[in-house]
């Protein structure tokens, strides 16, 4: 049996196993329970965060012979058809290949036919934004008043892109971004459903590369287990990714706020000798700064931990410890100047050179200081200009007599 991919062998099969999309999967099972299904429905979002996996799932919900059910069987025949995608009425369309106005009236001739065997024929059309202005027109009476037997799915990544006509047509549900926590604790269950076992920083890893895509991080944690094996190490997970090693930038973080311009330059050559990319580099050094400077800044244990959400336990508390005894103004600086490089380092014709020379004025930043330290000082030195005042004398310090205005002479 050929090997199926963990991103397809774990697709959820119900709305109880999606993770992440608990505002969709609430209004989509509340319409079924209550008899109030949509014809027309639009799914948006970022990629791999489920909105084809809805599709299918409602789709087996509607046709389930227990149903519509918002906890379709799986086992009848029309809920196996569709999983398997062979489904004579479920009808699953890719809008980036079947976009012209032929490929719609088509769609529009087969929707006054009964559904063949089950009780709705479905249209999914997957990045639906890909159509063309003529066919998204020829569709436009179709969506508008279909027979009451389809029941049409749209998906896309881009929303902005679909005409007016057609969001006015359709119940429009926005997919988001699945929260790090939600992630990292599925990627654990699939690992031990998978014999396999990963540190809690390798997966944070993970979850931070795939940008809250679900899929993207199952793709990934099927790349790191082929190249790894099942029991792979933190540094071993980073270079199967092509990622920046926490470790290594927390080093870095490390040698700027202590101004170790020998450690920060070794540390380069080393991440240089590896083939890192300098700007994810500087990215990786910007966020770092960013987490120290909220670990400092927020005291509350809980805020604190939700503020750092995507950071692995261990992460958080080195996070927290670098942290204290930091000047937050310093940290502020330093992110300023990494973020501000992160452009400049990308276009450089030598990345390394302009790495190494943005580091090095992070080293010699001058030491930041409050307000009221720096008045402190003014004031000190103004005595030290001026003398110690002495009783009934008419003397007149320097700074005070350069303040009075000019009179001329008459």
């Amino acid at each position: 049996m050929s090997y199926v991919v963990l991103a397809r062998k774990y697709r959820p099969q119900s709305f109880d196993s999606m993770t992440g999309q608990e505002h969709i999967v609430r209004t989509l099972t509340n319409a079924i329970a209550q008899g109030r299904v949509a014809h027309a429905y639009l799914f948006c979002g970022p990629r791999g965060v489920g909105k084809t996996t809805a599709a299918r799932v409602l789709a087996r919900a509607l046709n389930c012979e227990h149903g519509p059910t918002a906890t379709p069987c799986g086992v009848c025949q029309a809920c196996r058809d569709i999983a398997a995608g062979v489904s004579l009425d479920v009808s699953e369309i890719d809008g980036a290949s079947n976009n012209g106005v032929e490929d719609v009236r088509q769609i529009r001739e087969r929707v006054t036919y009964l559904p063949q065997r089950e009780r709705h024929k479905i249209y999914i059309i997957d990045e639906v934004h890909m159509l063309t202005t003529q066919a998204f027109n020829a569709l436009l009476k179709t969506l508008e008043e279909p027979p009451e037997h389809v029941k049409f799915i749209f998906a896309t990544t881009e929303p902005q892109k679909l005409p007016d006509t057609i969001l006015s047509r359709c119940q429009r549900h926005n997919f988001r971004r699945i929260p790090a926590a939600s992630m990292a604790k599925r990627l654990n269950e699939i690992l031990t459903l998978e014999n396999a076992h990963l540190s809690d920083r390798a997966v944070s890893l993970i979850v931070r590369q795939s940008e809250g895509g679900m899929r993207d991080a199952l793709s990934m944690l099927d790349m790191v287990l082929s190249a790894c094996g099942s029991s792979p190490s933190d540094e071993d997970v980073a270079e199967a990714l092509g990622a920046i090693d926490r470790n290594a930038a927390q080093t870095l973080c490390g040698a700027l706020i202590q101004r170790d311009a020998a450690a920060m330059l070794t540390q380069v050559e080393a991440l240089y000798c590896r083939g890192v990319d300098f700007k994810r580099l500087f990215e990786e050094l910007a966020l770092q700064f960013r987490n120290l400077l909220v670990a400092r800044s927020v005291s509350d244990p809980e805020a604190r931990k939700a503020a750092l959400g995507d950071l692995a336990d261990s992460e958080r508390e080195a996070a927290v410890e670098m942290s204290k005894n930091v000047d937050p103004a310093q940290l502020a600086r330093l992110f300023d100047l990494v973020h501000g490089a992160v452009w400049d380092v990308s276009r450089a014709a030598q990345p390394r050179l302009a790495a190494e020379v943005a580091l090095l004025k992070g080293i010699h930043l001058a030491p930041s200081q409050s307000v009221a330290s720096a008045i402190a000082r003014v004031e000190a030195l103004t005595r030290q200009l001026t003398g110690p005042a002495v009783p009934g004398s008419s003397a007149v310090s320097p700074i005070s007599a350069q303040a009075r205005p000019f009179r001329p002479f008459h």
